[in-house]
């Protein structure tokens, strides 16, 4: 509900194109919110703001065939209105592999103490005091550990470290701290 009835004010809005009458695009938006929360699973709904745009789109057709006498008007700004699609396109999703495959590498040239704790902590998402009773370390050498990690990582995958790729990160990093076991 939390996500639906704030839309209220921009389905308003897109009801106002479909239908010329501000009583009518008000009813149009309600007959949506109806039709939608009737449904069986409408909270599981991706992007509710979407569907309902389609919702409303597809009551106003059916208004307009119940009518059978309507404007030229009114149906080309039923077939105008289109819902934009959320889905990534080919640059976003190619541009997000790139990503990961650069933090895959990244991640496999931290020393492997650092590796280690920060798999856990981040993709298996155990608590610190559950990796550091894991790993028979303190709390103290595990945050030093996830500290150097990020460090580390953040460091490879800054912009200006692409030329640099060839050389491991911890090769480069003189840190003066001591790493614990």
């Amino acid at each position: 509900m939390a996500q639906v009835l704030p839309l209220e004010p921009l389905l308003l809005a897109s009801a106002r194109r479909l239908v010329d009458d501000p009583d009518a695009a008000r009813d149009l938006v309600q007959e949506a919110f109806a039709k939608v929360l009737s449904m069986e699973g409408w909270a599981t709904i991706e992007k509710p703001h979407a569907y309902l745009l389609r919702t409303m789109r597809n009551l106003s057709i059916e208004h307009l065939r119940r009518l059978r006498i309507l404007r030229f008007e009114q149906l080309a700004l039923v077939d105008g209105f289109d819902i934009a699609d959320e889905a990534p396109d080919a640059f976003r999703i190619l541009s997000g592999q790139e990503q990961m495959a650069r933090l895959k590498a990244a991640i496999q040239i931290l020393p492997e103490r650092c590796r280690v704790v920060f798999v856990l902590q981040r993709f298996e998402e155990k608590s610190p005091r559950d990796i550091a009773r894991q790993l028979g370390v303190s709390l103290s050498t595990l945050e030093k550990r996830l500290a150097r990690a990020h460090y580390l990582l953040a460091r490879t995958l800054a912009p200006n470290a692409a030329e640099d790729t060839k050389q491991p990160a911890q090769s480069t990093v003189k840190a003066p701290m001591r790493l614990a076991r």
